[in-house]
């Protein structure tokens, strides 16, 4: 109300055009709707327009599993924009003030934040929400609400000690500044300020580093190069990794600084592949001089096309490819080896049916050249193709033998050789 009647009071002088919004969300029954007709009541009194939105943010926080007051914040602030959209305003304005400031910060120190987490609540984010009170105390707004007689409720929520905040209020900062420090609140929100400053300067920074290290960057994933990754100072690789997860993910919520040191530590290891697996689908993966953020993706599903004869052309839909078949009169002078995605081999060696399916453990074949066979893992590993593409890499089978790694390499034992009169030629496109 503070808020309310402070903007109310100066909006002549700013050209200020006030709408009051209120959402309940449905928490507190009878008691939420009373503040909801508070509201309103005052609004109608100061001649300005209302919005009231009713949303059962209990039912929202089982399906989101987030906290009561996570899920609150989600919906609260996705009201508040459409409102805004709606009346095509150019500003949030909200009530957080000095206190809550305070609060938000030790909470956040308790939990074991980094500096973005300590700089607490911004006083403006992305141009549209504002808190014009949030260098204001508690103390100091009770007294404006005493001394222009503005009416208020409280929200009984706001009493629970079940909440860390609440018990921050009522017990423990009570505590501080009887006993250690009186300056308590500003001195935190003084702290909060500082750490902010730095950490936008460092986020500057570290946007710049970002950029010069990403491969690519498509819709739902980001690539950055490895080596370049650990080549920064070890707070804005930190950082980098943030930004990367934001870019892919929205935001950085359940994404810890456990998290980030976990993806640190699979990039300095020797291995060439490895994964992780965070919160909310989105997967890290280490491959090669590559790290992959992206959304868990189940990858192709399993596929086995079977024929017993050759057959002029196949559509592999779980991968998106499709094979051209030709058998050819005559000998080797008719093989063109320009393209990876073209094999030719010895009709005559070519026994059936045909198989073309996803490559599985244990599976293995002569690669053309080699003496002897190679596991199939042991040759992706040796040719460097990341994990996630391996199930989109299609193994193609006559009768029994292994005759090609699709687009990669065929079997030494059907190779053309200067006997060979008819030729089976294979295009993957």
């Amino acid at each position: 109300m503070a808020l309310l009647y402070a903007l109310n009071q100066i909006k002549k002088i700013y050209n200020i055009v006030l709408k009051v919004a209120h959402l309940n969300h449905g928490f507190r029954g009878e008691e939420a709707q009373k503040d909801a007709q508070f509201v309103e009541e005052v609004a109608k009194k100061l001649w300005l327009p209302f919005e009231l939105k009713t949303f059962d943010v209990p039912s929202y926080k089982k399906k989101s599993s987030l906290s009561s007051q996570e899920a609150a914040r989600v919906i609260r602030y996705q009201f508040l924009e459409e409102v805004r959209k709606q009346f095509k305003a150019s500003k949030i304005a909200l009530g957080h003030n000095a206190d809550d400031q305070a609060e938000t910060l030790m909470m956040w120190l308790l939990r074991g934040a980094g500096p973005k987490g300590l700089s607490g609540i911004p006083p403006v984010r992305e141009g549209v929400i504002i808190r014009p009170l949030i260098e204001t105390t508690r103390e100091e707004i009770e007294a404006f609400i005493k001394e222009k007689g503005i009416p208020f409720v409280v929200d009984s929520s706001n009493q629970q000690d079940k909440y860390l905040r609440n018990r921050l209020r009522h017990e423990i900062f009570p505590l501080l500044r009887e006993h250690y420090n009186p300056q308590l609140i500003k001195n935190l929100v003084q702290t909060a300020s500082i750490l902010r400053a730095e950490d936008e300067y460092l986020e500057g920074v570290a946007k710049a580093s970002l950029k010069k290290i990403i491969v690519s960057k498509e819709k739902e994933s980001v690539t950055v190069d490895s080596k370049s990754l650990l080549s920064l100072p070890p707070a804005i690789q930190l950082r980098c990794l943030r930004k990367a997860l934001e870019q892919v993910k929205g935001d950085l919520r359940r994404i810890s600084y456990t998290h980030l040191y976990d993806i640190i530590k699979i990039v300095s290891q020797d291995e060439p592949n490895k994964v992780l697996k965070l919160p909310q689908e989105i997967r890290v993966e280490k491959s090669y001089q590559h790290l992959i953020v992206k959304h868990q993706q189940s990858g192709p599903s399993p596929f086995h096309y079977h024929f017993t004869s050759i057959p002029d052309q196949v559509t592999i839909e779980e991968i998106g490819k499709e094979m051209k078949f030709e058998i050819l009169d005559g000998g080797n002078h008719l093989v063109r080896k320009e393209s990876p995605h073209r094999a030719y081999f010895d009709w005559a060696k070519v026994l059936m049916p045909l198989t073309i399916r996803n490559a599985k453990p244990g599976d293995r074949f002569q690669p053309l050249g080699m003496k002897g066979e190679k596991k199939i893992k042991d040759f992706f590993i040796d040719e460097k193709i990341p994990l996630a593409e391996r199930k989109r890499v299609p193994i193609l089978f006559f009768g029994d033998l292994l005759g090609w790694v699709g687009g990669m390499r065929i079997n030494h034992q059907l190779r053309i050789t200067k006997s060979t009169k008819r030729i089976l030629k294979i295009e993957i496109n």
